[in-house]
């Protein structure tokens, strides 16, 4: 298959992952919201915020470094994923054991006594982490990033049925702590099931390989330990200096953060292994960076856009009690779109080994973003932190950039004002939705005619660059033989 054809495969099933991934998290939140009190999902929501603070570092840049090894190295892949299989334990065991220590002393007392028993049950999702990132590598290396996404398609389906399970059976706060933490390992088993990765345990450690992985990895790693924190480090500081319906406004607001985010990944998943056999100097590498720019405009424009329904989507989301959350969506949706081209130049950088650049921009980010939340969120609450997450997503896609134009020339936006003019369309269908009375009928309306409206436009403009017009019979064509394709292979 040609490297178009399955950038298109993976990024199409990838896309289907991530519809149902929004669908799947918004029906789980408007569930809970609307079962558990404000207070109630804002203790639970700390606990996961606490998880997902410090998880990162079971990481650490393993996965990265793992597939461009792979990559570059393909008869060794065995020996790489064993190697990579072990870094994961030693990287996971000591994360697991302050999470569970920080529980108590971030959250102590009465008060935090939901957010402790949560944070119990989240641990549940550790044990599979090593082999799940082994699956996961080996997935990106093969560029058969399609299967995960199938597979985790399956797994959102088991935890939304565990959400509703855990809402009808009146499980409480812990119930739907441990409805999430079954998401969790579902999607990390199938991922295993699905892609079967080879692991050999039985020849020793390959102790240079292993630490060759894990120098490749730290520079990398801190900078997704810092990028860990910055992305959590405003939900973790208003759970502590902010109230908990503060924390649930803006962790109902900051699902759109975490559903969008993905765009860049889906987007660059498929060329970061073609990306990492190229150099800054190459036509080739410009001419993929700049393709990627640009589709990932287009993806990223419609949501400044639809921003603008920040209020309509909470109620329809959570339910007329978060009504309030309007403006910190609004925020939080604008920062998503600026995090997305931000995020091409950062995976271009990571497949170069440009790691340590990234990190002097990810510590001057977060030490922002601190700074910011440290101000705004005892002033303002959730909006204030959702204003440092705005100010901050435009100072990392400034560095970043200067960064980039450092190595090689910076990609240039195609065809800019026929896509204002597409979004433009899709901006006045989305501020004439926000006058219908129910706010869930203007998102139902909204959303389908914002984005007909602005594919429209694209096309009646010739907008689109013909690498995103090509159609997708050929994907199509290869759907059938790759599904049939899936054999099981036992761990080695």
């Amino acid at each position: 298959m040609k490297l178009g054809q399955r950038v298109a495969l993976n990024s199409s099933f990838e896309a289907a992952r991530q519809i149902f991934v929004v669908f799947s998290g918004i029906v789980s939140v408007g569930i809970t919201t609307r079962y558990l009190s404000v207070d109630q999902y804002g203790g639970v929501l700390a606990a996961l915020v606490l998880v997902s603070l410090l998880s990162v570092a079971t990481d650490f840049g393993i996965k990265a470094m793992t597939v461009r090894a792979m990559a570059r190295d393909p008869e060794n892949e065995v020996a790489i994923a064993s190697s990579a299989f072990w870094v994961w334990i030693a990287f996971t065991v000591p994360t697991a054991l302050v999470i569970l220590i920080g529980s108590w002393i971030f959250y102590p007392g009465a008060d935090g006594e939901t957010t402790r028993q949560s944070v119990l049950i989240l641990m549940a999702t550790f044990p599979l982490a090593p082999l799940a990132g082994v699956a996961a590598a080996r997935a990106m290396a093969d560029q058969r990033v399609w299967v995960t996404s199938l597979s985790s398609i399956v797994a959102r389906s088991c935890a939304l049925g565990a959400v509703i399970l855990a809402a009808v059976l009146d499980g409480g706060p812990l119930g739907i702590a441990a409805a999430f933490a079954a998401g969790f390992v579902f999607e990390q088993a199938f991922a295993i099931l699905f892609v079967r990765p080879r692991v050999e345990l039985r020849t020793g450690l390959n102790r240079a390989r292993i630490w060759s992985l894990v120098a490749a990895a730290v520079p990398l790693g801190v900078v997704m330990v810092i990028n860990g924190l910055y992305f959590r480090l405003d939900a973790f500081l208003l759970s502590l200096l902010g109230s908990q319906s503060d924390l649930a406004f803006y962790g109902v607001a900051y699902k759109a953060f975490d559903s969008l985010l993905v765009l860049p990944g889906f987007v660059m998943v498929t060329l970061v292994p073609v990306l990492a056999k190229l150099e800054f100097s190459d036509e080739r590498f410009q001419e993929l960076v700049q393709k990627a720019f640009t589709s990932m405009t287009i993806l990223a424009a419609p949501i400044v856009g639809f921003s603008l329904l920040g209020r309509e989507a909470m109620i329809a989301l959570a339910g007329p009690r978060y009504a309030e959350g309007g403006l910190v969506l609004t925020l939080i949706m604008c920062s998503v779109a600026l995090a997305c081209l931000q995020g091409v130049f950062g995976y271009a950088l990571v497949t170069q080994g440009r790691q340590k650049l990234l990190l002097k921009v990810s510590l001057a980010v977060l030490v922002a973003n601190g700074l910011l939340n440290l101000v705004a969120i005892p002033l303002y609450g959730d909006r204030g932190a959702a204003a440092a997450l705005l100010f901050t997503e435009c100072l990392s896609l400034v560095l970043t950039l200067r960064v980039y134009r450092g190595l090689a020339p910076a990609p240039s936006l195609e065809s800019p004002w026929r896509l204002l003019a597409a979004v433009t369309g899709l901006v006045v269908v989305a501020a004439a939705c926000t006058g219908i009375p129910r706010a869930t009928v203007a998102i139902v309306v909204g959303v389908p005619l914002g984005l007909c409206a602005y594919v429209a436009a694209l096309i009646a403009l010739h907008a689109l660059p013909p690498y995103m017009r090509d159609p997708f019979e050929s994907v199509m064509r290869a759907i059938g033989p790759k599904l049939r394709s899936i054999r099981p292979r036992g761990v080695a």
